[in-house]
């Protein structure tokens, strides 16, 4: 089965009224699959990093990790929240987000931003002993559609590896 995300707006006619629909779909498995690319292909992302985008509701769009739906009772699948992802970072991530994540949610039309989501948020947060850094953007799409996209990185294994070349290099 596949995912898809779609989205439609009326065509307005010389009158001002609807005389058809454009649509897009979005099969939300090639999302995810990009951004394992992104994560893979960075030196930096790629030990422990995720990367990861959802809808202003919480509902996730694609994952570097873990997948973004489960099935239901009734066997249909259903988009997972951020806070309810199967992978561990990208859960702590949604649990952080949840409070100003929740403010969108109900929203008709065009989202409006809560300001502490209004650009560039960066925080850090422990997984396990583990330190990560979270920086998030939001994206803004066609037809008033805002998704999030956030970056997570291994601060733990950064520096770790930042002091092994540190190592290599006096030795």
């Amino acid at each position: 089965p596949l995912l898809v995300l779609e989205c439609n707006v009326c065509v307005l006619g010389e009158n001002g009224t609807c005389v058809g629909q454009l649509g897009k779909d979005l099969l939300l498995k090639f999302l995810g699959d990009f951004l394992l690319d992104v994560v893979s292909r960075s030196s930096v992302l790629a030990k422990g990093g995720r990367a990861f985008s959802y809808e202003l509701n919480g509902n996730l769009t694609g994952a570097s990790h873990g997948p973004i739906h489960a099935t239901a009772a009734n066997g249909n699948l259903t988009r997972l929240l951020v806070w309810n992802s199967n992978d561990s970072t990208i859960a702590a991530v949604g649990r952080q987000m949840r409070p100003s994540l929740e403010l969108c949610s109900g929203s008709v039309g065009p989202a409006i931003l809560p300001a502490n989501l209004n650009g560039t948020l960066k925080f850090t947060f422990r997984i396990d002993g583990e330190d990560f850094e979270h920086i998030g953007q939001p994206l803004a799409l066609p037809y008033g559609l805002v998704w999030y996209v956030s970056v997570v990185i291994s601060l733990t294994q950064l520096f770790s590896d930042i002091n092994a070349a540190a190592n290599r290099m006096v030795a």
